[in-house]
């Protein structure tokens, strides 16, 4: 298995792999979801590979705390230290950016995941809200 930062030409296969696990793809995703956000994350998105795609993980250095936006294993990989790498190599690069903290919303099946991982309750409330086309609710 190899641990690499995410390009362009590897987009195709994030989003099959995205879409690939129950629960994962939002239908209120934009439908070049993936470019933005690779685009985004500005070098903080990594995939795993072993002769094919098998994990991808996405952060964002937010400037006042890091965002780990994405992070997810093709299941026949899960328990198999993928996602421990992939979340040791977001941690590690957005460290490198001087962020001290870094907070995810997690897909709840994940939460012993990120438990196990030092992961703890963050000390803030996460809400959210759904934007019509012009930005209104």
């Amino acid at each position: 298995m190899q641990i690499r930062v995410a390009n362009p030409a590897d987009v195709a296969s994030i989003e099959q792999l995205l879409r690939s696990i129950s629960g994962v793809w939002q239908p209120i995703w934009r439908s070049d979801v993936v470019e933005r956000a690779l685009l985004s994350a500005n070098g903080l998105a990594y995939v795993a590979t072993d002769h094919s795609l098998i994990g991808f993980g996405c952060a964002h250095d937010a400037g006042f705390r890091a965002y780990l936006s994405e992070l997810v294993i093709a299941e026949s990989w899960q328990r198999r230290g993928v996602g421990s790498a992939l979340l040791a190599a977001l941690q590690r690069g957005v460290a490198a950016r001087g962020c001290k903290l870094v907070v995810a919303d997690v897909f709840p099946p994940a939460v012993p995941f990120y438990r196990a991982h030092g992961w703890g309750e963050p000390l803030a409330v996460l809400l959210r809200r759904e934007l019509g086309s012009d930005g209104a609710a």
